[in-house]
């Protein structure tokens, strides 16, 4: 008996069975205004989607995070009849392009619905903010597409479409675009900003000790599914990876060669994973040790104490930022990205925690919007390629809560490689080739890419 093979293939939601649970539900019960959808590959538009969403606040229009994927988004026809009920609502939308200009896994099933089916969208009021880099041929193509397409249908366009390129500066596009944003959302609307500062924590951090928390409800690096590692069920995805063994990995430059290119076969036979020439495959790393330590050294925290993080909006879909209970050290090592350059929100947050007034200026200044604070940005962290352990050790008096960095942090994506090999040859074994990164910064450090040094010491 052979079992059938199958194909990876997205996940279809019943479309009755978001009527309940769906945005217009939950804006109705919770009286928010603002509805914030995203579409992300790498997490970026999704964190922006959040930081916007929580934003609103300011302008009474506190918002709800919302994946096009997980919604009935025929629903987006009814909106505007909530503004009797609740007043002008607001749909905005953070759409990243990806590939060859396709819209991100998340927004597939949104793009084929506004490509083929009439939406009557008059009345609906809207904002597109694009996530794309110029040195693609399709440069934000899914957010030109959406925000041309919304007006078609009748949608009202309360803010111009925004364009971030993060060949140059995505964050400080996205601030410059917010900014003006919110200043179109007072004049459409009639509000005002409140001068009252607000909690920017979307979080609460509890400490679990003994008895707090049951053992075998911890993870320690799941992805998604308690214990996918140890009981490993079929069919794998990009939230239930296989655990695959290395077969081969070998350096395939000469030994006097400084540079290392991996070839490395993984053994997928038995999974039932398919794959077709010019296909990626993910690879899930883990952070480097030592930096990992360093961390822990330089906050000086217990990494092996076990914590959650509760998400303060008892209303939102997502519980935790990365899978809870956990300790501090899985979720530096498996869930959070600690060697990405830190953007200007996260250096803001860093300065309100940093003790010395020039090192805590400094920091305010590269958080800011002035000519002056931007190139220091640039030549410091972006430059420097100076990560948060660098950050922490050079502004030696700041010290934030690590539950705080943890919340700031981006979430640990996969690593996508192609793959180097034919099914046809190789039906049960996945190649992939990779050059080892490692690389001196200008300030005398080695920087070392997180999946490739992970996986040369992956030997068979």
């Amino acid at each position: 008996y052979k079992l059938p093979e199958y194909e990876i293939k997205p996940m279809v939601v019943k479309e009755s069975s978001t009527v309940e649970k769906g945005f217009l539900s939950k804006m109705k019960k919770t009286g928010r205004r603002l509805v914030v959808f995203y579409g992300s590959q790498t997490g970026t538009a999704e964190e922006f989607a959040g930081r916007l969403a929580k934003e609103g606040a300011r302008y009474g229009l506190k918002g709800i995070v919302a994946d096009p994927e997980e919604e009935n988004m025929e629903d987006l026809q009814q909106l505007s009849e909530l503004d009797e009920e609740l007043g002008p609502c607001l749909a905005v939308f953070m759409l990243a392009t990806y590939g060859e200009g396709d819209p991100t896994d998340n927004a597939v099933e949104f793009n084929d619905k506004l490509t083929n089916d009439g939406m009557e969208l008059g009345g609906v009021k809207f904002a597109v903010f694009g996530l794309g880099n110029k040195t693609y041929e399709h440069y934000n193509k899914m957010g030109k597409f959406v925000d041309a397409k919304l007006g078609e249908l009748g949608a009202q366009r309360i803010h111009e479409l925004g364009l971030g390129d993060d060949d140059a500066n995505l964050e400080d596009d996205f601030i410059t675009w917010k900014e003006a944003f919110w200043a179109s959302v007072c004049t459409a609307f009639n509000i005002e900003a409140s001068g009252e500062e607000f909690n920017t924590r979307q979080y609460e951090h509890k400490i679990l000790n003994d008895g707090d928390y049951k053992p075998e409800k911890l993870y320690t690096g799941e992805v998604a599914r308690l214990k996918s590692y140890i009981t490993q069920r079929p069919p794998f995805d990009v939230k239930n990876p296989y655990m695959a063994p290395i077969k081969i990995n070998n350096n395939i430059h000469n030994p006097g060669s400084d540079r290392h290119c991996m070839h490395i076969e993984v053994d997928i036979e038995g999974s039932r994973i398919r794959y077709d020439a010019g296909d990626h495959v993910a690879v899930y790393p883990l952070n480097n040790i030592q930096l990992v330590n360093k961390i822990g050294q330089l906050l000086d925290i217990d990494l092996d104490q076990v914590f959650s993080l509760i998400n303060l909006d008892e209303d939102s879909s997502k519980k935790h930022p990365f899978p809870c209970p956990t300790t501090y050290r899985t979720a530096l090592s498996y869930y959070v990205e600690i060697t990405a350059l830190p953007r200007t929100h996260i250096l803001k947050e860093l300065a309100a925690y940093t003790s010395d007034p020039d090192q805590k200026a400094k920091l305010e200044l590269m958080s800011g919007t002035t000519p002056e604070g931007k190139a220091l940005y640039q030549t410091w962290v972006v430059d420097s390629c100076r990560h948060i352990t660098h950050i922490l050790e050079d502004m030696d008096t700041c010290k934030p809560p690590i539950d705080h960095i943890l919340e700031l942090l981006p979430r640990l994506q996969p690593r996508f490689y192609s793959i180097a090999s034919s099914a046809k040859l190789h039906p049960n074994s996945v190649h992939i080739c990779g050059v080892v990164v490692e690389y001196e910064t200008s300030t005398g450090r080695t920087n070392k890419g997180v999946a490739t040094t992970w996986l040369r010491d992956k030997q068979p």
